[in-house]
């Protein structure tokens, strides 16, 4: 249950990360709310799933699923075209992130 809370918490940090950019520098309230929520919601699973995944590890996959959650809504939304190394690389964050897993 940890790694779903921890998994569930990477995508809200990529939701924070995309309603701040798209508020357009604070001046769109609702994309600014968006943010704020899951920004929150994204630190209370994060601290949910810390309790059993050392902080570390935690932090590692957190910041991992938001990084591959931000670039997939990038490509399918704004239709940003993603280079072979940029999949390879992240492929290679996923199969760290299941190492990571297996070894916790």
């Amino acid at each position: 249950m940890s790694w779903f809370l921890l998994t569930l918490a990477g995508v809200f940090e990529a939701g924070w990360l995309i309603s701040l950019e798209r508020s357009q520098s604070f001046s769109h309230g609702g994309y600014l709310a968006l943010a704020v929520l899951s920004m929150g919601l994204s630190l209370v699973l994060f601290a949910l799933a810390a309790r059993s995944i050392p902080i570390p590890i935690a932090y590692m996959v957190w910041l991992a699923v938001g990084v591959g959650a931000v670039t997939a809504v990038r490509c399918l939304t704004e239709q940003q075209s993603i280079t072979p190394i940029q999949v390879l690389c992240l492929l290679l964050i996923t199969v760290g992130i299941a190492g990571l897993k297996s070894q916790s």
